[in-house]
């Protein structure tokens, strides 16, 4: 299968033990939450590449776990592990939803987006194209963000994933 052509648009991608991360998001983080968001690799003003947050320095665990979605990712790239990309902790209170958008901008064209729920909601259903589906813990998802995508929380509790934006290597031949 070439890297970028989903066969469906939620795919799963592999299993990551998520309990440190998510009990120090619990315990330790979740206050730092924007707007339903924690930023842990972003891009900043006229930057190419997303860099690390200041956050990130002192949290361990979600150092590792980018770096095993990192690894884990490699299979989908001819056996090379890609570049990070932006990544986040997304938080979506109870009867909330998000925008349906697809993104069409150079930046998605070289990244695939992985969605890994941190902690579920019963009713929480994340929605990529024509697919629909409630996340299981841990289970690494490629989503193919270049097609109209939403989350919708019909649940009473809120629900946590953390996003992960892959890159496409630079120097493989099918790019």
């Amino acid at each position: 299968m070439e890297h970028g052509k989903f066969p469906v648009s939620i795919q799963p991608l592999g299993f990551l033990d998520t309990s440190v991360f998510s009990a120090w998001f619990t315990l330790k983080m979740k206050d730092k939450v924007q707007d339903g968001i924690l930023q842990l690799r972003e891009l900043r003003d006229d930057q190419l590449e997303p860099t690390d947050c200041a956050i990130l320095k002192d949290w361990k665990s979600a150092r590792a776990l980018l770096s095993r979605i990192r690894t884990s990712a490699a299979p989908y790239f001819k056996g090379r592990a890609p570049l990070l990309g932006k990544a986040w902790v997304e938080v979506l209170p109870p009867g909330a939803g998000t925008p349906w958008l697809a993104d069409s901008s150079d930046y998605a064209e070289q990244h695939l987006r992985t969605r890994t729920c941190l902690i579920p909601a019963p009713g929480a259903v994340s929605h990529c194209g024509q697919a629909a589906a409630g996340l299981n813990v841990g289970l690494i998802n490629l989503f193919d963000h270049k097609l109209l995508c939403s989350e919708t929380n019909h649940g009473e509790h809120p629900r946590v994933h953390l996003i992960v934006d892959v890159k496409i290597p630079v120097d493989d031949p099918d790019t």
